[in-house]
């Protein structure tokens, strides 16, 4: 009985962190799938559910791994529709639970990726290096040779908002 006992201690940190993240009431809902139309290359798509509405966007994943390290893979989906003028792309960052995908943060910006690091401020979620472009004065972004030049930025995953967060420009 002891040994049932402890195990379902172990288990209560994970459930309690799934909770948190993952609320079923009131989470908008996303799933990713492959599409393809007439014989093209299938593209990933990502759709959303919130009450009534569905939307869909193009894009592709660029990240899978564990984000928040409840041993589940987690994605970070790069849309062709976000991408503007300002060449920044959108990127959103999805924990899954229980059968979707929850929208844990994301915004334009000119690259990510996952630090493998422990996070700098603790907790389960791993960090985020953002890349935002370094423009002139008149908001064109600079360049080196061939290559645009871009300046990182660290995000966190904030406990008491439920979302990634940090400084870009």
């Amino acid at each position: 009985m002891k040994r049932l006992l402890l195990l379902c201690m172990g288990w209560l940190p994970l459930v309690a962190m799934a909770t948190d993240v993952c609320n079923q009431e009131t989470d908008a809902r996303y799933f990713l799938s492959k599409w393809s139309e007439r014989g093209e290359e299938p593209e990933d798509m990502l759709s959303r559910i919130d009450g009534k509405e569905f939307s869909t966007e193009p894009g592709h994943v660029v990240y899978i791994g564990d984000l928040n390290g409840d041993g589940i893979e987690d994605f970070i989906f790069n849309s062709r529709v976000g991408i503007g003028s300002s060449m920044d792309s959108t990127f959103a960052f999805l924990i899954q639970c229980r059968g979707y995908l929850n929208y844990a943060g994301g915004s334009y910006f000119a690259g990510v990726k996952v630090l493998d690091s422990p996070p700098k401020n603790g907790g389960d979620f791993k960090d985020i290096k953002i890349y935002s472009y370094i423009r002139d004065k008149r908001g064109q972004i600079r360049y080196k040779g061939e290559e645009a030049l871009t300046r990182p930025h660290l995000w966190q995953f904030n406990p008491q908002t439920q979302r990634y967060e940090g400084q870009s420009e």
